[in-house]
């Protein structure tokens, strides 16, 4: 199986191509995430961006893109790109390969290993796709990059998260912006080591409940959430639940009701979110069929830890400002304020300067 490298740069643009309406960009659509991703030399992105251009199969644009100070150009396809990603995939997808002594179809090592179809290409050539296919036990499919960089204090709420999962059934993790719940469960996930599926699924904004029961289709062959769930032990995640629509409401909330069997759920919501998309009742965690989970910000001893430099009274007056925000703390260590959308440029200025402040 062979594909050239503009094949493979619509093939990862593709898997992009829910960012479009979004005010910040990832890294992987810019040249350099484009030359990672597709596993050539930086170099050879330009050429063969100029000739996908060309043929009307991607358009360019500046825009502001995570972890960089300036705009920068991004990629997106085209609906004529659109259209031949599509031909691309059905043209390979059956594609057969011998592995192992056994003869798979592209489309079936997609369902079995849930990846795209890039990176079943990678590894095919790479021949990493002998070892993914003795190890794969169970389905994991994530919306989200599990690897965890920075992880201070939060023991506490792994302790619950860890007793709610030897007997829970749902789980619901309640925080503002940058309280750190998408970390606080990759460290769960990272310590728990669940042997189940695992399905992360991210909730940004209008997605619905049947985009859900799609990915349940492709990976199960069934669009029946409960019918799964009852019969393949999973541990499901909806990660930034806020803003959804009433059928997605309604779904979770008949979920609350069941029978699971062996699967679990857990639900980070944003502590902001409406009284009517809220799927449980208080009286579900007073009978204990939800267990809940509030995050407050973090101590001034994990702040003290995140900015060990920065003189005393700037950091007090940090802690003020921040209340312990995870999210913002850690912009600050790092210094970059880009990727926080929920402050204005003067607080921004503001805390960039008390950072500025260390000590001698």
């Amino acid at each position: 199986m062979h594909l050239r490298i503009a094949e493979k740069i619509l093939l990862h643009l593709y898997d992009y191509r829910v960012y479009e309406d979004r005010y910040e960009y990832p890294f992987e659509i810019t040249q350099q995430g484009i030359a990672k991703r597709v596993g050539i030399s930086t170099a050879h992105v330009p050429r063969n961006i100029k000739k996908l251009i060309e043929d009307g199969f991607i358009y360019a644009k500046k825009g502001h893109v995570t972890g960089k100070k300036k705009r920068v150009t991004v990629y997106f396809l085209t609906r004529k790109g659109v259209m031949e990603v599509k031909k691309i995939i059905e043209r390979t997808g059956a594609s057969q390969v011998e592995i192992n002594s056994k003869t798979y179809k592209l489309e079936d090592l997609k369902k079995k290993l849930s990846l795209p179809s890039l990176d079943i290409i990678a590894k095919i050539e790479t021949g990493e796709i002998k070892n993914l296919l003795q190890e794969q036990k169970r389905i994991v499919f994530r919306e989200v990059n599990l690897s965890l960089q920075i992880f201070v204090d939060r023991e506490g709420e792994v302790e619950k998260m860890m007793n709610w999962y030897s007997s829970g059934k749902i789980l619901s993790i309640i925080g503002g912006r940058g309280m750190g719940k998408t970390t606080l469960m990759k460290r769960f996930i990272e310590f728990a080591k669940p042997k189940e599926n695992i399905l992360w699924f991210h909730i940004y904004e209008g997605r619905t409940w049947d985009s859900v029961k799609d990915i349940f289709k492709n990976l199960f062959n069934k669009d029946n959430v409960l019918e799964v769930l009852r019969s393949n032990p999973t541990l499901l995640i909806f990660d930034n639940y806020y803003d959804v629509d009433d059928t997605f409401v309604a779904a979770l909330n008949s979920l609350v009701k069941e029978n699971l069997e062996k699967s679990k759920i857990i639900v980070a919501m944003r502590s902001d979110t409406p009284f009517y998309n809220r799927f449980y009742t208080l009286s579900d965690v007073a009978e204990g069929t939800v267990t809940e989970i509030k995050l407050e910000g973090l101590p001034y001893e994990c702040a003290r830890e995140l900015l060990p430099h920065i003189k005393e009274e700037a950091l007090k007056h940090i802690y003020r400002l921040t209340k312990g925000n995870p999210l913002l703390l850690t912009a600050i260590r790092e210094e970059n304020m880009n990727k926080i959308d929920f402050l204005n440029p003067d607080q921004k200025h503001l805390l960039m300067y008390l950072a500025s402040q260390k000590k001698r």
